[in-house]
């Protein structure tokens, strides 16, 4: 373990902004540029050579907010044999906490005894697929897994701690195990403790928008006001008939002085597509917007499942969707002021499919 300690010690004096263990999510166009050393020791059925630490690392670049495609190098030599990793991977987040990947890893063993597994050199293309898994234990501290299973009898896990330093940067250490083929009849297996770090930098959100800031004050002053009825919406449709259409009727949190509540619109859960349930609120917020050119106030709010960052970064695509649709009816963005309040002020401790929504106050 003092080697654990050592190698994590370098790593911080020699590195910026990192996160180290493997990812669950990630931004669309971020890049992430990881080092990892390995005390990997190794033993067949008729053989085993101690371990040494070796070097590796890699790269993964976030496509979209949900795939990634990443590639990684991982030295796999001991004290008496040599070795390579190299693997490709696609990678897709299914939740904050939760990833997938499949991909393809070359492994190279060299210079085993002939007694091993028959043969000094084995090569093995492997097709693999697995789960990459985060929980946090305390607020910067984070428990990792990994595991997968491949072609050519291959399989691989990894397990360990993640401990955030700030916002982006990470230290992790853990213990990783592999399992290859080395012949028809007998595998090879890697195992020892590990640690790593990592830069990640680049990637947008969905919106880069500077008033985006829950803390920020607005420009007006405020008088006494009162919230609408949010029961009902009247929606006009293009032949001038009005139609009244039941919309949720949960309570929003009160409203700042002059911002008058107007309307919410809901969404899924971890999702920030609008459903067409909720396109008759949105209808009436532009049909307002446009009919008396008042400034309206967007507040971004997600319920309590995920960390409180992805729920801030869920509420900004919240309030980015909500502004393209109205945008696209030809309300002037200068109309829209966002505010992002992620999972504070939720209702309670539980999961509540109410806090999944956007709230819509008027100013005037």
């Amino acid at each position: 373990m003092k080697k654990i300690f050592a190698v994590l010690a370098a790593a911080a004096a020699l590195t910026g902004t990192v996160y180290a263990s493997p990812l669950t999510q990630w931004k669309d166009g971020e890049t992430e540029i990881n080092l990892t050393m390995w005390d990997s020791e190794t033993e067949t059925s008729r053989y085993s050579s101690d371990g040494e630490w070796n070097f590796g690392g890699g790269i993964t670049y976030g496509i979209t907010d949900k795939w990634a495609a990443q590639y990684q190098y991982t030295g796999i030599s001991t004290d008496h044999t040599n070795g390579t990793i190299h693997e490709i991977n696609g990678l897709y987040s299914f939740h904050p906490q939760v990833a997938g990947f499949v991909g393809l890893q070359h492994i190279s063993l060299a210079d085993f005894p002939n007694r091993a597994f028959g043969s000094s050199d084995q090569t093995n293309n492997v097709l693999q697929a697995g789960v990459i898994a985060r929980q946090p234990l305390t607020d910067g501290l984070d428990l990792y897994a990994k595991g997968g299973i491949g072609t050519e009898s291959t399989s691989m896990w990894e397990a360990g701690v993640d401990l955030a330093l700030d916002k982006n940067l990470d230290l992790n250490a853990g213990y990783r195990y592999l399992n290859t083929k080395g012949d028809s009849s007998r595998n090879v297996s890697y195992k020892g403790f590990m640690a790593g770090v990592s830069y990640r930098f680049g990637g947008k959100d969905p919106e880069d928008l500077s008033y985006m800031d829950s803390t920020a004050e607005p420009d007006y002053d405020y008088e006494a006001g009162t919230e609408e009825d949010a029961s009902t919406v009247t929606v006009i449709s293009n032949d001038g008939t009005a139609d009244t259409v039941s919309v949720p009727a949960d309570t929003p949190v009160a409203a700042p002085e002059n911002d008058y509540y107007f309307q919410s619109v809901h969404f899924d859960s971890d999702s920030a597509a609008i459903p067409d349930s909720q396109k008759p609120n949105l209808d009436a917020f532009i049909k307002q917007a446009k009919e008396t050119g008042h400034t309206f106030k967007l507040v971004g709010r997600a319920d309590i499942s995920g960390d409180s960052e992805y729920n801030r970064q869920l509420s900004e695509k919240r309030i980015a969707a909500v502004k393209k649709y109205a945008m696209d009816q030809g309300v002037k963005e200068s109309q829209m002021v966002a505010m992002i309040k992620g999972s504070d002020d939720a209702s309670g401790t539980a999961v509540n499919a109410a806090d999944r929504r956007v709230d819509i106050f008027e100013h005037k």
